[in-house]
Formats: C-alpha cells, structure tokens, sequence
C-alpha cells in the first residue's frame, strides 16, 4: 500500500479521519439531489465528481510530509460545516504503521545492508 492509496481508502471506503473519527454522514437533501445514490445516513465517501481524488498529492516539505489536492475545491471542502473533520490529509496510526513495516523498514534494512556490505 502506498501513502496516497492509503489516505484516499481510510475516506472512500472507511469515511473517517486521520484520527479515525467519521468525516460525516449524508443529508435528505443529498439523497434527493444525487437522485438516491447517496442514502440519508451514510458515511461520507468524499467523492463528487472524483476530483478531489484525482488530485491527492504528497510531498516533503523541511522534513514533513505533506498531503493534499490540487483539486479547486479543496478549501470548500475543508471549509464546510457539513464535514463532522476537517483533518482530511494524512494516515491513521494503524496505516502509517503498516507502512513503516511494509515499506520503509524494508528499504531502510536494505539500504542499511548495501552500506554495509553484507
């Protein structure tokens, strides 16, 4: 799993924060608007016209990781009042664990054996 894929699946598929709190829950108005595709009740699965998505990005900036989009609703949607968060970007405790262990220990083990030379 990489830092993206996982960001985007704890809201698509999850619907929760970096804290694992839930971002928010459909409206009446957003089921008669999306025409019953999306249910009063249910989580929010951040997807309208998968723009926001599309745009995710990460980057290191003075030795901090950085997630966003470029996506030009962005701070509307990190502005709203109908988001129960607004800490969108970023990895839950057990995703950022998971990539340590899969990830970068490994590389970091590797490296470390080629500097070595063993």
């Amino acid at each position: 799993m990489n830092w993206i894929t996982a960001n985007k699946e704890q809201l698509f598929q999850v619907s929760s924060d970096i804290f694992g709190n839930p971002i928010g829950y459909y409206s009446k108005a957003t089921e008669k608007i999306s025409g019953g595709q999306k249910r009063e009740g249910e989580p929010f699965t951040s997807v309208d016209t998968g723009n926001f998505f599309k745009g995710f990005y990460i980057k290191v900036d003075n030795n901090k990781i950085m997630f966003g989009s470029t996506d030009s609703k962005t701070d509307e949607i990190l502005k709203s009042k109908h988001w129960l968060s607004h800490e969108l970007f970023g990895l839950t405790d057990e995703n950022l664990a998971e990539i340590i262990e899969n990830n970068i220990l490994p590389y970091l083990q590797l490296e470390s054996r080629k500097q070595l030379d063993i």
